[in-house]
Protein backbone atom coordinates (compact mmCIF):
# COMPACT_ATOMS: atom_id res chain seq x y z
CA UNK A 1 0.00 0.00 0.00
CA UNK A 2 0.82 3.55 -0.30
CA UNK A 3 0.01 7.19 1.50
CA UNK A 4 0.67 10.47 0.41
CA UNK A 5 0.20 12.86 3.24
CA UNK A 6 0.18 16.26 3.21
CA UNK A 7 1.08 17.39 7.22
CA UNK A 8 4.17 18.35 8.71
CA UNK A 9 6.60 15.88 8.76
CA UNK A 10 7.05 16.05 12.19
CA UNK A 11 3.75 14.34 12.99
CA UNK A 12 4.53 11.33 11.56
CA UNK A 13 5.17 9.78 14.81
CA UNK A 14 1.74 10.21 15.16
CA UNK A 15 0.20 8.43 12.51
CA UNK A 16 2.80 5.86 12.15
CA UNK A 17 3.74 3.07 15.23
CA UNK A 18 7.45 2.27 15.35
CA UNK A 19 8.61 0.02 12.49
CA UNK A 20 5.63 0.18 10.21
CA UNK A 21 6.72 2.05 7.27
CA UNK A 22 8.91 0.01 4.93
CA UNK A 23 10.22 3.06 2.60
CA UNK A 24 10.12 6.73 2.27
CA UNK A 25 10.01 8.91 -0.50
CA UNK A 26 11.17 12.19 -0.26
CA UNK A 27 10.65 13.97 -3.88
CA UNK A 28 11.95 17.46 -4.59
CA UNK A 29 10.96 19.13 -1.15
CA UNK A 30 11.52 22.41 -0.25
CA UNK A 31 15.80 22.99 -0.64
CA UNK A 32 15.34 25.77 2.24
CA UNK A 33 18.54 27.43 1.08
CA UNK A 34 19.11 29.87 4.05
CA UNK A 35 21.81 28.29 6.38
CA UNK A 36 19.27 29.52 9.59
CA UNK A 37 16.77 26.93 7.76
CA UNK A 38 18.95 23.85 7.92
CA UNK A 39 16.96 22.49 11.04
CA UNK A 40 13.36 22.65 8.17
CA UNK A 41 15.15 20.47 5.33
CA UNK A 42 13.31 17.20 5.12
CA UNK A 43 17.37 15.85 5.77
CA UNK A 44 18.20 17.35 8.39
CA UNK A 45 18.84 15.10 11.59
CA UNK A 46 15.59 16.06 13.24
CA UNK A 47 13.70 14.57 10.40
CA UNK A 48 15.92 11.69 9.85
CA UNK A 49 15.18 10.92 13.91
CA UNK A 50 11.67 10.68 12.87
CA UNK A 51 12.13 8.63 9.60
CA UNK A 52 13.91 6.47 12.09
CA UNK A 53 11.53 5.68 14.39
CA UNK A 54 8.59 4.73 11.79
CA UNK A 55 10.80 3.03 9.65
CA UNK A 56 11.11 -0.74 9.57
CA UNK A 57 14.48 -2.33 10.44
CA UNK A 58 15.24 -3.13 6.98
CA UNK A 59 13.00 -0.40 5.16
CA UNK A 60 14.65 2.60 3.38
CA UNK A 61 14.59 6.42 2.62
CA UNK A 62 14.76 7.43 -1.13
CA UNK A 63 15.38 11.19 -1.93
CA UNK A 64 15.37 12.85 -5.00
CA UNK A 65 16.22 16.56 -5.91
CA UNK A 66 17.61 18.47 -8.60
CA UNK A 67 18.94 21.09 -6.35
CA UNK A 68 22.77 20.76 -5.71
CA UNK A 69 23.01 22.50 -2.24
CA UNK A 70 20.26 20.37 -0.36
CA UNK A 71 21.66 17.31 -1.81
CA UNK A 72 25.62 17.86 -0.90
CA UNK A 73 24.40 19.17 2.51
CA UNK A 74 21.82 15.20 2.89
CA UNK A 75 24.97 13.36 1.80
CA UNK A 76 26.50 15.01 4.98
CA UNK A 77 23.33 15.54 7.22
CA UNK A 78 22.18 11.81 6.43
CA UNK A 79 25.21 9.80 7.78
CA UNK A 80 25.88 11.86 10.61
CA UNK A 81 22.48 11.31 11.90
CA UNK A 82 23.54 7.67 12.34
CA UNK A 83 22.41 6.21 8.70
CA UNK A 84 23.81 4.59 6.08
CA UNK A 85 23.85 6.05 2.32
CA UNK A 86 23.72 2.96 0.30
CA UNK A 87 23.58 4.02 -3.11
CA UNK A 88 23.82 7.82 -4.95
CA UNK A 89 23.96 9.59 -7.94
CA UNK A 90 24.47 13.07 -9.12
CA UNK A 91 22.95 12.35 -12.34
CA UNK A 92 19.91 10.03 -12.26
CA UNK A 93 19.03 9.72 -15.68
CA UNK A 94 22.28 8.69 -16.93
CA UNK A 95 23.44 6.56 -14.25
CA UNK A 96 22.10 2.84 -13.44
CA UNK A 97 19.72 3.78 -10.45
CA UNK A 98 17.71 5.12 -13.25
CA UNK A 99 16.33 1.53 -13.87
CA UNK A 100 12.48 1.59 -12.48
CA UNK A 101 12.50 4.79 -11.77
CA UNK A 102 9.19 6.76 -11.57
CA UNK A 103 9.41 10.63 -12.78
CA UNK A 104 7.61 12.85 -10.22
CA UNK A 105 6.41 16.34 -12.12
CA UNK A 106 8.97 17.81 -11.20
CA UNK A 107 11.03 15.89 -12.16
CA UNK A 108 10.12 15.72 -15.45
CA UNK A 109 10.27 20.44 -15.35
CA UNK A 110 13.82 20.45 -13.91
CA UNK A 111 14.83 17.85 -16.25
CA UNK A 112 13.54 19.44 -19.36
CA UNK A 113 15.48 22.44 -18.19
CA UNK A 114 18.72 20.79 -18.06
CA UNK A 115 19.02 20.16 -14.45
CA UNK A 116 20.48 16.85 -13.36
CA UNK A 117 18.59 15.04 -10.93
CA UNK A 118 20.34 13.83 -7.73
CA UNK A 119 19.37 10.39 -6.02
CA UNK A 120 20.21 8.52 -3.21
CA UNK A 121 18.92 5.49 -1.20
CA UNK A 122 19.49 5.52 2.56
CA UNK A 123 18.70 3.05 5.46
CA UNK A 124 19.09 2.61 9.01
Amino acid sequence: NIHFLCLDAKSLTEIFSPGEVKRIYLNFSDPWPKDRHAKRRLTSPEFMKIYGQILAKDGTLEFKTDNQGLFAYSLLSIPESGWKIAAYTKDLHHSPMAEGNVMTEYETKFSSLGNPICKLIASR
